[in-house]
């Protein structure tokens, strides 16, 4: 089973999480609707550059170009409450 990513929105801000088999494997936000894309191909990104194996991943890797047009929070920045733009 691969990669399953739900976008919810809190507060002012769009969460993304990827759950892997129920466990949560990685969490981003963003501020603006238009990143939500962003993000989620980040993740997939990332999770197939540390040895995930997913089509899906796989072809999200290729995709991903260009920057976030607004403010996005990586996991470790939700839970300290910084923020970066990239």
């Amino acid at each position: 089973m691969g990669p399953e990513i739900k976008v919810t929105k809190i507060a002012n801000r769009w969460h993304a999480r990827m759950t892997i088999e129920g466990t949560v494997r990685d969490e981003m936000a963003c501020e603006l609707r238009c990143d939500i894309g962003w993000i989620c191909r980040e993740m997939l990104r990332w999770h197939q550059k540390m040895g995930g194996e997913s089509a899906f991943a796989n072809a999200a890797r290729r995709r991903q170009t260009g920057a976030a047009k607004g403010r996005i929070w990586r996991q470790r920045d939700l839970h300290v409450g910084t923020s970066s733009k990239t």
